[in-house]
């Protein structure tokens, strides 16, 4: 059994930190990103350094960002 959230189309959800790698961002500077363009986290899961939530992101959501479709 996966324990594994998926997203829109999927796949997996990622962390900010992916995400940014993802896009060649610092986390901050995805965050920023993501504001911009109105995109906001999907979910959070339990930060393993028991710190603060780790926020989990679509990468559909992503992907609509940088490929946004004519209206």
């Amino acid at each position: 059994m996966s324990t594994t959230r998926t997203g829109r189309d999927g796949r997996p959800l990622v962390t900010t930190a992916q995400a940014a790698y993802s896009l060649g961002m610092r986390p901050a500077q995805y965050r920023s990103w993501a504001r911009r363009r109105t995109i906001a986290p999907v979910g959070s899961m339990p930060n393993p350094s028991r710190g603060q939530a780790l926020a989990l992101w679509d990468l559909a959501d992503i992907a609509d960002a940088l490929n946004p479709q004519p209206a």
